[in-house]
């Protein structure tokens, strides 16, 4: 009779795990169905104002006019550009560059993941019929923008990277606030960019619509999560994109991608009607550390120009968690001269020689322009930045929040390394410690299996208001107007180390701490004798892991763009933007990438 039961629990236990497996491969199977299906419509999906336009253009660029955004707004504005032919002239570009070449996913940079070109140039032709006065002009009067492929945006679906997403019934069926404001501002929405899967890694890779490139080299990452939008800019497909950032998404791809970024600061944007990358659309985390919306651009003052779209009343009036400040058109212009603070270094991650060469020549173009640079002294440093933002963000332990997002879908291999050091037993993890470098060591006691207690959460919370704190004081006490450092320590990474490599991305991470407004704008690309991260040039506690892979990611990155980081305290975004557009007024960076650039056959 015993032996008769322990069989009967036993088959149960074995239907059990073979029905529970047989449930992983059917949802599997599904989400592989709605992939398919979602990119047959995509590449199926007939251009009708493309093919009416075939016979005067072919699919060549050449001579093709890229103007600014501001540049668009007042040739439209004037009559000078015909609205309908600008937008087939950067459709075609989007095709030729933007896309996979000829369909082959290892070729091209594949920066777009849905295209909405008839709906662009039909608007477009709208405008030309209307007639304006010039100072009766919207804001983005006829400007094509590429928008986040998160970002609500009627008819467009918002998967984040998920697959389980990428069903028909996750298809918007209206605009997100931002998205209408934008489109009542003149904006004309024809594609959307890539992104990273869950949208929290420096890559723009997943499962949905592929892998994006560097329109600077093919073999290295644009960035992430707004790396699609980054690279269609760098490309000259569109003049002005739509990204989002909790952790940097804006402001690496746009580092990465040699073009200008900014992030306002958390609560002068809203990001209302637009979906979380996780289950439910539950995330919690973005309490703590908000994700806010921002401009992707080649031009400061694009960036200025979509604040000054958005921050209206019907962003204030339709969404009252946002600070009701208009643009202050008046400090964004002021002329008087500057008091900026800088630092090389936030200890925890040592800059390359070019990064550092970069900084320092902007620094001296600065103060030959007649403002004042001094050095600043880190309220708190990189290990404590970098340490309390992965505690808060781990803090339900095992990636949870993660996993569920997948809801049955694999992860990426990128998200291996994090998701093995994440399930480690907490009983081993001290013996581990022991036998690892010390920025490892102090990652991995960031989290714990199993997640971490209510009350040492609120703990993290209470160190995280403490720092803002000391960065509300230094600032202050320092008589500064403004912060000037690395947007990265390291260019573009090559493809498929962004999960060992997430420890060089604490630079962006200050700012979305702090919630205040931030930028990058590209200063140089990287010379022939600059291609190197010796260990003896950085400290001797980082002479470890990462910097072996920093080491990797040196090698073949001549030409590469680098950018500084711009910050400043909170709601002072104006003054921001102004110091961003001074510096690119001295730089003057012209560099242009090349290796997008191909022969269609």
């Amino acid at each position: 009779m015993f032996e008769l039961v322990i069989i009967i629990l036993l088959s149960l236990l074995l239907i059990k795990a073979s029905l529970k497996k047989y449930n992983r491969w059917k949802r599997k199977k599904q989400l592989r169905g709605w992939v398919a299906e979602t990119l047959h419509q995509r590449d199926t999906k007939v251009h009708k104002c493309l093919l009416s336009s075939s016979n005067s253009k072919n699919d060549d660029d050449t001579g093709t006019n890229f103007y600014t955004a501001a540049d668009t707004r007042t040739l439209i504005g004037s009559g000078k550009l015909d609205p309908a032919e600008n937008v087939l002239q950067l459709a075609r570009r989007c095709r030729l560059y933007g896309r996979n070449c000829n369909g082959d996913t290892n070729q091209g940079v594949n920066a777009i993941t849905e295209e909405f070109y008839d709906e662009a140039f039909i608007k477009a032709k709208e405008l030309k019929s209307m007639k304006r006065k010039r100072d009766d002009v919207p804001l983005l009067y006829g400007v094509p923008i590429s928008v986040k492929d998160c970002i609500a945006m009627k008819g467009a679906l918002q998967t984040g990277g998920l697959a389980c997403r990428a069903s028909e019934k996750h298809r918007s069926k209206t605009d997100c606030l931002l998205l209408s404001v934008l489109r009542s501002a003149g904006a004309l929405p024809m594609v959307r960019g890539n992104v990273s899967q869950i949208m929290m890694l420096p890559e723009s890779y997943n499962l949905v619509w592929g892998r994006s490139r560097n329109p600077w080299d093919l073999n290295r990452v644009p960035g992430g999560s707004s790396g699609g939008e980054a690279a269609l800019v760098a490309m000259k497909c569109v003049p002005l994109a739509v990204g989002s950032d909790v952790a940097g998404s804006i402001r690496i791809p746009a580092a990465f991608c040699g073009v200008i970024g900014f992030k306002p600061s958390s609560t002068r944007l809203s990001l209302k009607g637009s979906m979380r990358p996780r289950k439910n659309n539950k995330q919690g985390s973005t309490v703590i550390i908000p994700s806010v919306a921002g401009p992707i651009a080649r031009s400061v003052e694009d960036c200025a120009l979509f604040m000054k779209a958005v921050w209206n009343e019907n962003t204030f009036c339709n969404d009252t968690t946002i600070a009701p400040l208009p643009f202050n058109e008046e400090k964004y212009r002021m002329n008087k001269p500057m008091r900026i603070g800088y630092f090389f270094t936030d200890e925890w991650f040592e800059p390359c020689t070019a990064v550092k060469r970069g900084l320092l020549e902007t620094i001296e173009g600065l103060k030959k322009a007649g403002h004042t640079c001094i050095p600043f002294s880190l309220p708190t440093n990189g290990w404590e930045i970098y340490s309390l933002l992965i505690s808060i963000n781990a803090a339900d332990g095992n990636l949870r929040s993660f996993v569920e997002a997948l809801e049955g879908e694999d992860m990426v291999d990128s998200y291996r390394p994090l998701y093995s050091a994440a399930n480690l037993p907490n009983i081993i993890r001290p013996v581990i410690k022991q036998f690892i470098d010390k920025r490892r060591a102090t990652l991995l006691a960031c989290g714990r299996d199993g997640g971490i207690s209510s009350y040492d959460f609120w703990q993290k919370c209470a160190e995280l208001s403490i720092m803002k704190n000391k960065w509300d004081d230094a600032v202050r006490s320092a008589n500064i107007d403004a912060i000037i450092f690395p947007a990265l320590p390291i260019p573009a990474l090559p493809h498929g180390i962004a999960g060992d490599f997430t420890a060089a991305f604490s630079y962006p991470f200050i700012a979305n701490m702090l919630q205040w407004p931030a930028g990058v704008v590209p200063v140089s690309t990287i010379r022939c004798d600059e291609q190197h991260y010796k260990l003896e040039d950085i400290p001797i506690d980082q002479r470890d892991h990462f910097a072996m892979i920093a080491a990797k990611v040196m090698s073949g990155s001549e030409g590469l763009p680098i950018g500084v980081a711009i910050m400043t305290r909170g709601f002072k975004d104006e003054t921001c933007l102004r110091v961003m557009k001074e510096i690119e007024s001295i730089v003057d960076f012209r560099h242009e990438p090349k290796a997008y650039l191909r022969k269609v056959t």
